[in-house]
């Protein structure tokens, strides 16, 4: 068979995800496999869902999860290294847990907390204000914390590039570039808010089945971040065990007057705009 018969009788067909002509089972531009007419065919899709969901570990996600709790310091390390295919890069990870820690956690915890919101509704000024406007001062509390909340999230943003700086300079002998510092606080806030998101799924999993936790249970926190910090920072910067800790304490002590300062200024701002 000639190649213009063959040509004639299998001609080349277009990639479905970027139109290339397709010559193999994979498009050559994009990496896409060419598409199967019998692609969406029930028992060819249950097929493939159950090779995907016995395939999870193989994936991403689940890779970055898993170095992420069990080398401390690692996902740092590896990005920094140019090995960077197998796991969710920094800004990514980060964004997805602080969105997280916003979205659900943020309001549990300050619940568990004590009840943030029924304080912030009994104090004078809120009272007040509620009283001129003549509304419940638990509907204004609310609306304080939901703005609070709002204003909050890109100040804790912001206190990642402080992070970075503090950093910076405890290790300024290392010769890093402010970028490479910037890449360990974005996968170290990453730790921060997944711990934290799952003290509050605890209270509430907790809750739902009848069980009463004590708010101390949030104290283990602390203990678990700092020792987060201090693996992670014996991995990425590879200095001595006592060189790091002696670091690592008033970088833990930085990191908690950084949160405190990103909610307050939260805060501030729900006030001046009621």
């Amino acid at each position: 068979m000639s190649q213009t018969e063959l040509t004639i009788e299998s001609p080349l067909e277009p990639c479905a995800n970027c139109t290339t002509l397709l010559i193999g089972a994979h498009c050559h531009a994009c990496g896409q496999k060419r598409i199967n007419p019998n692609e969406l065919a029930l028992k060819r899709f249950l097929s493939r869902a159950a090779n995907e969901i016995v395939d999870i570990e193989s994936s991403k996600i689940f890779k970055t999860l898993r170095a992420m709790f069990t080398k401390p310091g690692l996902l740092a390390t590896e990005y920094l290294a140019g090995r960077r295919g197998n796991y969710i890069g920094p800004v990514k990870l980060y964004l997805i847990f602080s969105a997280l820690y916003f979205l659900f956690a943020w309001g549990t915890l300050a619940e568990i907390r004590g009840g943030a919101q029924q304080r912030t509704a009994r104090t004078p000024m809120v009272v007040n204000i509620a009283r001129k406007r003549n509304v419940d001062p638990a509907v204004l509390a609310d609306k304080i914390h939901q703005t609070a909340e709002k204003y909050a999230n890109p100040f804790r943003f912001f206190s990642v590039l402080i992070s970075g700086t503090f950093l910076a300079a405890f290790y300024f002998r290392t010769k890093k570039y402010y970028v490479e510092h910037l890449v360990f606080s974005l996968y170290y806030y990453s730790f921060d808010f997944f711990c934290k998101c799952a003290f509050a799924l605890i209270f509430i999993v907790a809750g739902a089945i009848g069980w009463k936790l004590s708010p101390h249970v949030l104290d283990l926190f602390y203990p678990i971040a700092f020792a987060y910090l201090l693996l992670s920072l014996k991995q990425v910067y590879k200095q001595s065990w006592l060189v790091t800790t002696m670091k690592a304490l008033p970088l833990f002590f930085l990191e908690w007057l950084l949160f405190m300062g990103s909610m307050m200024a939260g805060f501030v701002i729900a006030f001046s705009t009621i």
